[in-house]
């Protein structure tokens, strides 16, 4: 039996959605650089964000990233390995499950 409400649960869900402000990616293992949250939502009971990556005109490697909220704080950061060539974009897709744990 679950503990929290729907609406609980719900409250939270968009709270954390509109916390959410901020996305950052890391190019080779060196600098990071801002990116861009292109959209958000809630999807049932998961927060979903995409994120663009633009290309940098090199092949490179998308090796980390980051989502910071409102007040600059770091929400939550990955280690990922995505190799890309000179002319792609990447959109990086966050799914965040946000449930009770019976």
């Amino acid at each position: 039996m679950a503990f929290f409400t729907d609406s609980f649960l719900n409250a939270r869900r968009r709270e954390l959605l509109q916390a959410v402000v901020s996305f950052k990616y890391q190019l080779n293992n060196t600098t990071w650089y801002q990116g861009t949250i292109e959209s958000k939502e809630i999807l049932g009971e998961n927060i979903v964000i995409f994120a663009a990556v633009p290309s940098s005109g090199a092949a490179d490697v998308v090796t980390g990233v980051r989502i910071y909220d409102q007040y600059g704080n770091l929400a939550g950061a990955q280690n990922i390995h995505l190799e890309r060539t000179s002319l792609n974009v990447a959109v990086v897709r966050f799914t965040f499950p946000l449930v009770e744990k019976t």
